[in-house]
Parts: structure tokens; sequence; C-alpha cells
């Protein structure tokens, strides 16, 4: 139901330059599952510049019905970019993971960083700096309030004293995803079987090790056809650009 309901949705928030045949024949390949058609559809949708998480979601399921576990996860992630409360991309990300050959389990966080984690991403950027900017509206509102008279009371000065913690806060996570966003450059495997070099050809560079699609890596330098990742357990090696996909 949901990706029937993704045409009106496209339609309602002013996606209409988008052309409604390739909607309409994404979203009847993914009822008839005929899911190669979908994501060829999808994809087009996507080369056209037009984003969004519905459209990465639908397109993630396809990628999945069709086992290809490494660029539905990009879907996935992509959409939850864009939609980082989405729950059914949430489960459905979690479901594709479970499905990976290369599973990298890494200590747990010390709880306190994990919550500061899980608060930081359940916003995106723009909505961290719309909520920092009404904050700081009430803020000054209450600060006018304070000068003119129109507030009184002996906790007036300490709410508005918690009122510039809370500003300085949601800035200081704000400025915090905006450095994440744009220092790295994270990407998915979509191959099995990548073997990862110590440099940038064949030739005689050394086989460092193996992975296989779904595992996420970031994406340090690119030269030619190749591109330098670091795992997320510090592995570093080239492998093909071809086998990995950047997220947006």
């Amino acid at each position: 139901m949901r990706h029937i309901l993704f045409i009106l949705m496209f339609l309602s928030i002013g996606f209409a330059d988008i052309p409604n045949d390739l909607l309409i024949q994404g979203n009847d390949a993914m009822i008839y599952e005929k899911y190669e058609d979908a994501i060829q559809t999808y994809e087009s949708i996507l080369e056209l510049g037009h984003e969004h998480a519905d459209l990465y979601y639908n397109l993630g399921n396809a990628y999945y019905r069709l086992h290809y576990i490494g660029q539905a996860l990009w879907a996935y992630s992509n959409g939850l970019k864009i939609s980082p409360r989405d729950t059914d991309s949430h489960h459905n990300l979690s479901v594709a993971k479970a499905r990976r050959i290369d599973r990298i389990d890494m200590p747990e966080p010390f709880f306190l960083l994990q919550i500061y984690r899980d608060i930081k991403s359940n916003l995106t950027l723009q909505e961290w700096i719309v909520f920092g900017s009404l904050v700081l509206l009430f803020q000054a509102l209450w600060v006018f309030g304070l000068q003119f008279g129109w507030i009184r009371g002996s906790m007036s000065q300490s709410i508005l004293t918690g009122l510039i913690v809370v500003t300085l806060g949601i800035h200081v996570v704000a400025a915090d995803k905006y450095f994440q966003d744009n220092r790295t450059n994270t990407g998915v495997v979509i191959a099995n079987g990548v073997d990862a070099y110590s440099g940038p050809f064949y030739g005689e560079n050394t086989l460092l090790f193996r992975i296989n699609e779904g595992s996420f890596a970031d994406i340090h330098q690119t030269q030619k056809d190749w591109v330098e990742i670091i795992l997320i357990d510090g592995k570093k090696g080239w492998i093909p650009t071809e086998s990995i996909r950047a997220l947006k």
C-alpha cells in the first residue's frame, strides 16, 4: 500500500514535475513483482535529479527482493538521510544488514555517547537548524518579556538560563552533524568477493583483504578507476570504483 500512496505523496508536496508515467510504471512493476523493471524506473527518476524517502524505500525493496543486499542498503540508507524517523526504512535496513556476509562487530560505545548519537541522528541537519532557530526566537521573546516587565517571578531568570543552555546545545549538535556530513564520504560495497589492494592498480600491489556486498566504508580518495576505502574496523585498501556506491 505504501508504494501506491507514493504517487499521491509526490504530487501533493510539489514533485508534480516528475513524469507521472515513470511513477506509475515503477509502482506497477512493484505490484506485479517485476523488480528489475521497477529498479530501472526508480533509478531513472534519481538520474533526473529527484529524491524522496519513499522513492529510496521502494528502490531498496526492489533490490532486496532480487537479493542485491548492497544496493538495498544503499537505498535504505539514503532514504533515512532524508527521513531519519522512518520506522519502515529502519526495520528494512536492519533486516538487510542481517543478510550480509561480512559483519564487523565493533565494541559498544559508552551509553551516554550512544544516547547522543541517537538524538543527533533523529533529525536531519535542516530540522536541527529550524529547531535551533525556533528555540532562539523563543529565547529572544523571553528576554524582551523580562526587559519590559511582561514576565515576572523568581523562576524567570532560571528559565532564561535554561533556554540559553538548550539553544547552545542544539547549535552544537547541528554543527557536529554538519561537519560529520561534510567530512566523510561513505559508500556501500555492492559486489561480492571484492579484493582490496595496497595500491590503485593490480600490478605488484599486495592483496590485503577481501570484502563482500553490504559493507559500509569511508571513501578516502579516488584515482582513475580505483577508490581507497577505510572500513569501520580500520582496515584500508584500494578497490575498483565499480564495486562501491557512494551514499548521497
